[in-house]
């Protein structure tokens, strides 16, 4: 895989603010991954390089930021053609990087939904564009994992891993390896309130798609892969729900205790099961855990950051 020098090993570190007596608290600062300041890159390059194989030569995404902006950022390098579909909205300074990276930007849409159908068409016009989807591609999955064998390596004594869900790849990825590696490490998903899509699928059995999702955590507005589905309902440990007032407190407080800029769903979320109290009472009392949130991207709009914060100092 040729992805040395480009996708890079994030650090790891234990949270003062964030631990207590009981949890010991780290941040995996996926966020400062290059091709765009997301885990996205990993699953990409991975991906990419093996579709490049089959005489691939022009890729297509949709996405509603991160994964675009790391495609474009790998078909810079690779020297590869890339086209992502966007919902129109998507936060300018994502569509802003998908641009400088090279990608040509197609808006489409309000919802993921919508512009999926859009990439979906094209991509059946042309079957020499092949489609990178954001989390129903196995070797996304299998990049994505990556993040969980760093996290042993640099944490052994590991208890827990919280992670923001969306489509579902990283945390599929990553519950896949710890079930196979070190079983007794939990891997939770973490979902705004207002998109609890995998929720609802698993109580359902099969992936359920909600056609209006309104959150400021946009790179969870997605939807339940069929092939993360699978591997999520077999190996997750659960799955906590994040209400948007937490979401909001989450990107202020590591910004203002960490110094870590998250953006609300691909990144701050992970801390919301540890700011809302509800993680502590899985440990229970006088149990200590090591518990790990990939903070997984950093694009936020500054007019948003900016009111966050002036709602929070106010």
């Amino acid at each position: 895989m040729e992805s040395l020098g480009h996708v890079i090993r994030t650090p790891i570190y234990r949270s003062e603010f964030l631990s207590s007596n009981d949890l010991n608290v780290y941040l995996k600062l996926e966020n400062l991954q290059r091709g765009g300041g997301s885990f996205k890159i990993r699953g990409v390059f991975f991906a990419v390089h093996r579709y490049m194989r089959d005489g691939y030569e022009h890729f297509l995404t949709v996405s509603t930021g991160n994964h675009a902006v790391a495609l474009a950022y790998v078909a810079n390098v690779l020297k590869v053609r890339a086209t992502v579909v966007v919902p129109e909205t998507t936060p300018r300074a994502k569509v802003e990087d998908m641009e400088r990276y090279g990608a040509e930007v197609i808006k489409y849409g309000r919802s993921y939904v919508e512009a999926e159908r859009k990439a979906l068409e094209i991509v059946s016009g042309n079957p020499r564009i092949k489609l990178v989807h954001t989390f129903n591609d196995y070797y996304i999955i299998a990049g994505h994992a990556t993040i969980g064998l760093e996290i042993l390596e640099d944490l052994p004594s590991v208890n827990a891993i919280l992670i923001p869900l969306g489509g579902g790849a990283l945390p599929a990825g990553v519950s896949y390896l710890m079930r196979h590696v070190k079983p007794d490490v939990k891997v939770y998903g973490v979902q705004p309130e207002s998109a609890p899509f995998y929720v609802l699928s698993l109580k359902e059995g099969r992936p359920v798609v909600l056609s209006d999702i309104r959150t400021i955590a946009d790179g969870l507005a997605s939807r339940p892969g069929e092939i993360p589905f699978e591997y999520i309902r077999r190996y997750l440990g659960g799955i906590y729900l994040v209400g948007e007032n937490n979401i909001e407190k989450a990107i202020y407080l590591l910004l203002k205790h960490e110094h870590v800029v998250a953006e609300g769903g691909a990144g701050a979320i992970a801390i919301g099961p540890v700011i809302n109290g509800n993680l502590a009472k899985d440990f229970g009392q006088g149990n200590t855990g090591n518990v790990v949130a990939v903070i997984t991207g950093s694009h936020i709009d500054m007019e948003r950051l900016r009111s966050i914060i002036e709602q929070f100092n106010s």
